[in-house]
């Protein structure tokens, strides 16, 4: 089975989905969960950093302070966690909603078994 699941292929970045032991994509099923305009908000920010390199927005996309190199995008209050990976890959973990000014710490500590799994993969 794969680690990963292809978003978008970008002329910088691909972005990818991780894809759990047991077949699931937390990204992908949370996206899916969202409305038609949220989902579209997410992949016009998908496709500029896969194309452009960079969002210089950081409104939209930024480095999650305290944490090991993840990054969050950002549209209303809704969450997808990444981190970047060799190869130039954009690994989305999963999305939330997020309801604090800080996002939750339970809420990274998924990132680092998926890295481990990748690398192993």
């Amino acid at each position: 089975m794969e680690h990963t699941h292809l978003i978008y292929r970008g002329q910088v970045f691909q972005i990818e989905a991780v894809v759990l032991p047991n077949g699931d994509v937390p990204a992908e099923e949370w996206l899916e969960s969202l409305s038609q305009k949220h989902q579209q908000k997410f992949a016009s920010l998908f496709a500029m950093l896969a194309d452009v390199g960079k969002l210089w927005n950081e409104r939209k996309f930024k480095h999650l302070e305290g944490s090991d190199q993840i990054f969050e995008f950002k549209v209303d209050d809704g969450r997808i966690l990444c981190f970047f990976f060799v190869g130039q890959r954009v690994i989305l973990t999963h999305g939330f909603a997020k309801k604090s000014a800080k996002t939750p710490r339970v809420k990274l500590n998924g990132r680092r078994n998926i890295n481990q799994t990748l690398y192993r993969g």
